[in-house]
């Protein structure tokens, strides 16, 4: 992931460094974008693929992982001896079959929400493969091609 979202941003550096309180998110979801996220963005305001056009279900809904947890990230230890602070998806991450066509996925959200249009937006990123999803496609990460870091 390329960027922290000001809602983390906020959250963490108040925490750290000010003594504030800023609770582990309950709920972490993978949401697909049609353009890249900006900080200022939370989970209703990304530019996020529709679950519904013109009363018809698009089968588009955000991978629930639900509370965080140590099945759904690995830790690579030769991340660790490195030094370098990154966690991977441990499993293949497949979002619904699309009903209709998506269009174009150029960007990935990670929120605290699992419905689409809700929460708070943590980090997002530009993906190194935009392509256009068509009826019937599934978008998917392959297990440790999801890598999380702070930089």
């Amino acid at each position: 992931m390329a960027a922290l979202s000001d809602y983390l941003e906020s959250g963490l550096l108040n925490h750290i460094f000010r003594g504030g309180t800023f609770s582990k998110p309950s709920n972490i979801s993978l949401a697909l974008t049609s353009g890249v996220p900006l900080d200022s963005n939370t989970g209703q305001t990304i530019p996020e693929l529709p679950s519904g056009i013109n009363g018809s279900g698009t089968g588009y809904s955000r991978i629930d992982l639900g509370a965080p947890n140590n099945e759904t990230w690995s830790h690579l230890t030769t991340d660790i001896a490195s030094g370098i602070g990154t966690i991977r998806n441990s499993g293949q991450l497949v979002f619904n079959t699309a009903l209709l066509d998506w269009g174009w996925v150029s960007g990935i959200a990670i929120t605290d929400h699992a419905d689409v249009g809700s929460g708070n937006l943590l980090m997002h990123a530009q993906l190194d493969n935009p392509r256009i999803i068509y009826t019937g496609d599934n978008a998917k990460f392959d297990a440790s091609t999801l890598e999380i870091s702070f930089k």
